[in-house]
């Protein structure tokens, strides 16, 4: 939002066809400009905003990586290393890094399974995990209204359930099918897993399923 001072900013006169003239800063680069600067340089992927995004600033800021991101800019070259941090949604990383589009990157275990279990590696891609950096903790858990009368996993069977990793859910409870149904396989999978953004845990309260698959715990 502007600041009252930016708002009472003397406005600028227009050009001759009544259009307001467009300005350039020459301080700051254009996202064209920093491409060109790529060259020879690591990338490095790193989650631009959510919960992780202030754990990764902090552990780079203690690894001594110098980096001035502007405004606006999701790329930012590293002053005293051949490095460029480029910052991409957190589940997007897998992604990138998977098809070597970047050369590495910091996201979470949850959205690396999920790439997998939609996207299996190949020859020519894949990720392979260097380091667990230890933050951000948490689990994937099925979760039914407290007081509903599904309780188990085995009873979601053949219901309906949203979650953000519907890769996840379609292998579990396509083994779950498989169990208790005494090893008999199935190519099409009984059980609805419906996919949502956000907000996961209000479908069995607006009855737009019987269960979730979603995140719980301490995220730090």
């Amino acid at each position: 939002q502007p600041t009252a001072a930016a708002a009472a900013m003397e406005r600028p006169g227009l050009n001759e066809d009544g259009t307001m003239p467009r300005r350039f800063s020459r301080a700051l680069p254009t996202l064209t400009n920093l491409v060109g600067s790529l060259n020879d340089r690591l990338l490095f992927a790193v989650p631009k905003k959510g919960r992780l995004n202030q754990a990764c600033i902090e552990l780079l800021s203690g690894s001594d990586i110098q980096f001035h991101r502007h405004n606006r800019l999701d790329i930012a070259l590293v002053k005293n290393l051949p490095l460029a941090l480029v910052f991409l949604p957190a589940s997007d990383i897998p992604t990138f890094v998977g098809e070597g589009r970047v050369d590495l990157g910091i996201t979470g275990r949850d959205v690396v399974a999920e790439h997998e279990a939609v996207t299996p590696a190949t020859e020519t891609s894949g990720i392979q995990e260097l380091m667990d950096l230890e933050f951000g903790r948490c689990k994937l858990q099925v979760q039914v209204p407290e007081k509903g009368n599904l309780h188990t996993p085995e009873s979601l069977v053949g219901k309906t359930l949203v979650t953000s990793f519907t890769g996840l859910s379609e292998q579990y409870f396509r083994d779950m099918e498989k169990k208790v149904s005494n090893g008999e396989d199935s190519d099409k999978l009984k059980t609805t897993i419906k996919y949502v953004g956000g907000s996961v845990e209000a479908a069995c309260a607006l009855g737009v399923a019987d269960g979730i698959v979603d995140l719980v715990g301490k995220f730090w």
